[in-house]
């Protein structure tokens, strides 16, 4: 009786100093404590390549190092840094004059998207509306005489007006009025707006928009091209480049493979074009869109450091850029950091601060993309005093860092306990964060990592997904997934979904797709454009290029 009472003790004294498997009640101060400080207004929004987005990586690294984690960035650091165009701006270099007068740039005239830079100084042509449709029989070209290296002047809209019933409609956006003319010769383009009917095009240049190589620019104030007797236009843009950062923590276990748990940690900055809210700018700070994920992440990184699951590493990634396009893990998944890793598995946490106590249901989406999701989920039993249900979502695709992993074919799911209404707004703060519904998020998602801590290295299956994880408007699918950080001409693929058109007819990640029938494809919304004339039963030939190939392929809508 004494030996074992004995033993009693040594096994009692021994365990005290076990790892944990689930977060402690306290960890909920420690998550609130991360957050206040990612969602604080010094740090501006956590916009991706400013000040704030450093201040926020420093704070990762710093946590990483205080853990004993090891760097996994570039040359032995936390970071591995990815360049972006964040800005585009005309310099003071812009101008254009009219009869010997200089006008004002942005008052009289602004370029507008597609715009090269170029300076342009020669005879007008007027383009009426810079149609050239053969399939309904008009043209404002045809048998107008020379016009090669001339400014054309284009108006806005159709001859029956702009709307959604126009047998012109798909000659009504600049980029197919600009492309119509560069090919008919035109040096530089001004466009007018001669009716009420029509607005006038943005002022504010989309970085994401590939230019032509000649000036474009739109004339605010009256412009009778035929009272110009002399007339000169330079346009220069600055297409400003950034830098954005991944912070990357590393547990190696000498394991053969390496589990990636991660979360984007930059947000809106002020707003811009993604914001939901229409004031005044603001600072959003994203608590839980993604200081939460980001919280989480570092909160199980500290059980895992000290936990008794050895069979994998462990890496740890905070990503930029996710807000702008996934841009920081697309670039890691194409790094070689990438193949350096051996990566299992991946795990993403984006929104996972708001679980809604009222339904307590957490999404997990990707279940489709490994057998062993639905397998280790039945035998998930939940921590202590979890309560929430689980719903679960099939496809490897949607709007978060998980899909760039899937596209490596890699395992990868996603957890995220909802929307509501401060996403994407400046009222996302941290008074609203859910600390309790975090921890037991956190609780699961460990019990997943034990479950799977014994199976070796997972398998990879591909889902059925709608183009880029959203049902399409657009009457076909190409089932494809561009690459919304590529800079060049074209549309590069960077992920085909099974069973689509693209798939089916051989279309693969890495292709850039050129020309789609008649439609040459400039960029994203070029291909947008040409998608949204196609319809169900179409074969359209489609040329791309493969490395220094160029290729046609037949696809079938």
């Amino acid at each position: 009786m004494f030996k074992k009472l004995i033993s009693l003790v040594l096994f009692l004294i021994a365990g005290i100093g076990l790892p944990a498997q689930y977060l402690k009640p306290s960890t909920e101060k420690k998550l609130l404590a991360h957050i206040k400080y990612l969602a604080d207004d010094k740090l501006e929004g956590r916009l991706t390549g400013s000040p704030g987005e450093m201040l926020s990586a420093v704070y990762i690294s710093k946590k990483f190092k205080s853990l004993g984690i090891i760097p996994g960035g570039d040359a032995n650091s936390y970071l591995q840094a990815f360049e972006f165009i964040a800005d585009v701006q005309p310099t003071e270099k812009t101008w254009l004059k009219v009869n010997g007068e200089n006008w004002q740039a942005g008052t009289d005239y602004y370029p507008v998207d597609g715009s090269g830079n170029g300076l342009v100084g020669t005879d007008l042509f007027f383009a009426g509306f810079g149609i050239k449709a053969p399939e309904l029989n008009y043209s404002n070209y045809d048998g107008k005489g020379d016009r090669k290296g001339k400014i054309f002047v284009i108006e806005l809209g159709a001859p029956d007006g702009n709307h959604p019933h126009s047998k012109f409609a798909d000659y009504l956006k600049l980029d197919k009025k600009i492309s119509i003319a560069k090919e008919e010769g035109a040096a530089g383009i001004i466009f007018i707006n001669k009716g009420d009917a029509e607005n006038d095009p943005s002022d504010e240049l989309n970085p994401k928009v590939t230019p032509y190589d000649i000036p474009v620019v739109f004339v605010k104030r009256e412009f009778d091209y035929l009272e110009v007797d002399d007339i000169s236009l330079q346009v220069d843009i600055e297409r400003v480049k950034s830098e954005g950062h991944n912070v990357l923590g590393f547990i190696n276990n000498w394991a053969p493979h390496t589990v990636v748990i991660g979360a984007h940690y930059d947000h809106l900055g002020y707003g811009g074009s993604h914001s939901l809210y229409r004031g005044e700018p603001a600072v959003h700070n994203g608590a839980d869109d993604n200081a939460s994920g980001i919280s989480l992440m570092l909160e199980l990184a500290t059980l895992l450091k000290k936990s008794k699951f050895k069979s994998n590493n462990y890496l740890f990634i905070a990503f930029s850029g996710e807000e702008l396009g996934l841009y920081g893990s697309s670039y890691f998944t194409k790094s070689g950091l990438m193949d350096q890793f051996k990566i299992n598995y991946m795990l993403n946490m984006d929104m996972v601060g708001r679980l809604d106590p009222s339904e307590n249901i957490l999404i997990v989406n990707g279940v489709g993309t490994s057998p062993s999701w639905k397998e280790v989920m039945g035998k998930v039993q939940f921590g202590p005093d979890t309560t929430f249900k689980v719903k679960t979502t099939e496809g490897g695709i949607g709007p978060s860092d998980h899909t760039s992993f899937y596209f490596k074919d890699v395992p990868a799911i996603h957890f995220f306990s909802g929307t509501h209404n401060d996403y994407h707004k400046p009222t996302d703060d941290w008074e609203k964060i859910n600390t309790t519904g975090m921890r037991l998020i956190g609780d699961y998602m460990m019990k997943i990592i034990s479950e799977l801590d014994s199976k070796g290295k997972l398998e990879f299956t591909k889902t059925k997904d709608t183009e880029g994880g959203k049902v399409s408007a657009f009457k076909v699918t190409l089932g494809v997934v561009p690459d919304y950080a590529y800079e060049g001409e074209g549309l590069r693929v960077d992920g085909v979904t099974d069973g689509k058109p693209a798939s089916v007819a051989g279309i693969i990640a890495g292709d850039i797709i050129i020309q789609m029938g008649e439609h040459k494809i400039k960029d994203i919304y070029a291909y947008m454009g040409a998608l949204g004339k196609f319809k169900k039963g179409d074969v359209v030939k489609v040329t791309l290029k493969r490395g220094a190939e160029e290729k046609v392929v037949e696809v079938k809508f």
